[in-house]
């Protein structure tokens, strides 16, 4: 007897655009949701798209074998939007300009499911990959967004202990009065929302520029009236008066550096770390900690940073940039959307921990995410655990520095 071969039908192929793997229609309208403003549609528009997509059969936009259609007259969907229908005309007009729907309708502009004429979804199922490419643009510059505003809120705090020392020193000459002038000028944080992210990019560089021109006229006083450098107040320091309260046990961080004394650096790290034993004499352990910040300079800070950090350094170091604290500070800025880091998870610990801390926090994180070997897994959420930890008087960023410095003179003996 001769075998019998069976025969199956070769699977065809989809005859309509569909939804990627994983998207469902409801995913889909979340995804036009966040390019609407891209395409030009307005919220109007928007809530009538979802009305007659809502209208259509799910399966439609996965299946293949019939294109998704919203069979209602104008006037059905008017009465559910709970608008006139030539409001209906004008948002199905901007829908189809945008590339959302076709309009096919009889001759006399009725709509039938039985002659296969509506709104179809077609057009827009077929541009799913330029929508989600359109949400992830939106994305990256809702990143810089963020990442410009938190380097402005630093230029501020700058600008304005630099400008309270130069007052202090040299009273109100003319060239204090232009800074001061400028800085007024400067839009508030609300404002900063809605500058389009050109105009946040040239505000925060303009703001970077008042800094260093204060920061220029500030380190020639002590030339000029003849003292020694090291009597003048570090222009770069903390403004927030609520740290006077909190016993500060690192006050001796150099001033040459530029940095701002800390309050909690004697602290133990999520992980432990140095002088972590909390029945060690806490004289003691303070003393140590003043004397390694105290020899910490900013040239041997910045060889604790990840590559990735002193890249952004370096940048602005060949923009004529000096290295100072502020250097760390906005490399930080840069380098907390790039490490996973959530905008809540950043503005909880620049609230939570002193500043400058904050800083050294993302120094140490970045630093041991990166490289051939990282030894964490979740920035954020170690972020979030030295947050914990300061809370609980136990967090240890000089421990942090220090192993940082010993893994650094490692890698030089390797």
């Amino acid at each position: 007897m001769q075998a019998t071969t069976l025969q199956f039908p070769a699977r065809s192929e989809p005859r309509q655009p569909v939804l990627p793997n994983g998207m469902e229609r409801d995913g889909f309208v979340a995804l036009v949701d966040t390019v609407a403003p891209l395409l030009g549609v307005g919220n109007a528009a928007l809530s009538t798209f979802r009305t007659m997509i809502g209208m259509t059969k799910p399966s439609a936009f996965k299946s293949g074998t019939q294109e998704p259609c919203c069979y209602a007259s104008q006037c059905e969907i008017a009465h559910k939007r709970m608008v006139d229908p030539s409001r209906i005309r004008a948002h199905e007009r901007e829908l189809e300009s945008a590339g959302l729907i076709e309009r096919r309708t009889m001759a006399n502009g009725a709509r039938s499911g039985f002659a296969g004429c509506g709104v179809f979804f077609t057009h827009a199922i077929a541009r799913v990959h330029d929508f989600l490419a359109l949400r992830d643009q939106l994305e990256a510059e809702r990143r810089e967004h963020n990442t410009l505003r938190g380097m402005r809120s630093v230029h501020k705090r700058h600008i304005k202990a630099a400008l309270t020392d130069l007052m202090d020193v040299m009273g109100m000459t003319a060239e204090v009065q232009t800074l001061l002038d400028a800085y007024e000028r400067w839009p508030s944080a609300d404002a900063l929302h809605r500058l389009s992210l050109e105009d946040l990019r040239q505000h925060v560089e303009e703001a970077d520029s008042l800094c260093t021109t204060a920061f220029d006229l500030l380190s020639d006083v002590p030339e000029s009236r003849g003292e020694p450098a090291e009597n003048a107040r570090s222009y770069i320091q903390d403004t927030n008066q609520d740290l006077n309260s909190v016993p500060c046990n690192a006050n001796a961080m150099m001033r040459s550096a530029g940095l701002p004394a800390h309050s909690d650096l004697a602290d133990a790290p999520p992980d432990g770390g140095a002088y972590c034993d909390e029945k060690e004499d806490g004289r003691r352990a303070t003393e140590r900690n003043t004397e390694y910040l105290a020899k910490l300079s900013p040239q041997q800070l910045y060889r604790l940073c990840s590559e990735e950090m002193k890249l952004y350094i370096d940048v602005r170091l060949g923009a004529g940039g000096r290295l100072d604290f502020r250097s760390f500070e906005i490399a930080a800025e840069q380098r907390v959307p790039e490490l996973g880091i959530s905008p809540s998870a950043w503005e909880k610990a620049r609230e939570a921990l002193p500043r400058g801390a904050a800083t050294l926090a993302v120094l140490i994180i970045d630093a041991k995410a990166s490289g051939p070997r990282p030894q964490i897994k979740s920035p954020g959420g170690y972020l979030r655990g030295m947050i914990a930890k300061h809370r609980e008087g136990s967090l240890n960023l000089v421990g942090g520095l220090i192993g940082l410095s010993q893994r650094y003179f490692e890698q030089i003996r390797a």
